[in-house]
């Protein structure tokens, strides 16, 4: 498994069935890229960043919608705020 300066290491397939706990102890530091002849294939990444993630994209996903719900309404952008605000609350509107 090599560490690159940016916070991602990358490990071999083939590393799984030699290394599986070396790599597990690597996800609570950084996202493993598992790469098969040179090729990523996979990223790992710990279930608490992978729900961090989706989070994220919901909430961008959100942002989108009401971006275009509002475009063309004359809204002037009401209801994505409200949603922008919501979302920082931690809740969802849609």
């Amino acid at each position: 498994m090599k560490i690159v300066e940016e916070p991602t290491a990358f490990a071999a397939v083939s590393e799984l069935r030699t290394r599986m706990d070396q790599i597990l102890n690597q996800l609570r530091r950084t996202p493993v890229v598992l790469e098969k002849h040179g090729r990523p294939v996979a990223i790992l990444v710990e279930p608490s960043r992978h729900k961090a993630l989706v989070a994220a994209v919901d909430a961008a996903m959100d942002i989108l919608r009401a971006f275009e719900q509002s475009r063309g309404k004359g809204k002037k952008f009401s209801e994505l705020e409200k949603r922008l605000r919501a979302i920082e609350k931690g809740s969802s509107t849609s």
